[in-house]
């Protein structure tokens, strides 16, 4: 009987008796749709630029979507403009964090949510005139 005594005094001060918010820590919704910017992807010479437009459907801490943009690059005798468009893939949250790719992990986004919008670092792998390199950047995705 002691024991049982114990048990309620706990309970009576909320201790023990599982009285807090049993959901856990709540993940940010960024469902929606996103105007994505990229406006200096480089190295090795070559300049880039990105937008985008990003409809993002969410399920719990995942998220994928689609995207429709283009990508300008520039380089010393060279230039080219490619339009584009395919999923966002492979998108996760933690707590404020977000990272997610543009069709696969060759273009890969991880930042910050900041109010409405996602910001963070970008790197990508392309080949420009046969030559593979890494860019790295900026990006913003602000919430329409």
């Amino acid at each position: 009987m002691r024991n049982g005594g114990v048990l309620a005094s706990l309970c009576l001060l909320g201790v023990a008796c599982g009285g807090g918010d049993s959901t856990g820590p709540q993940v940010q919704n960024i469902a929606g749709t996103y105007n994505y910017s990229v406006p200096n992807l480089s190295a090795q010479g070559l300049t880039c630029r990105a937008r985008a437009t990003m409809v993002l459907t969410q399920h719990s801490a995942s998220f994928a979507g689609t995207y429709t943009g283009d990508l300008v690059c520039t380089a010393s005798g060279y230039y080219d403009s490619t339009g584009s468009a395919g999923a966002v893939a492979n998108g996760g949250i933690s707590g404020d964090s977000v990272y997610f790719d543009f069709d696969n992990t060759n273009w890969h986004d991880m930042g910050v949510i900041a109010g409405g919008s996602l910001q963070g670092l970008v790197n990508v792998h392309i080949s420009a005139n046969g030559t593979p390199m890494v860019l790295a950047g900026n990006f913003t995705a602000t919430k329409q």
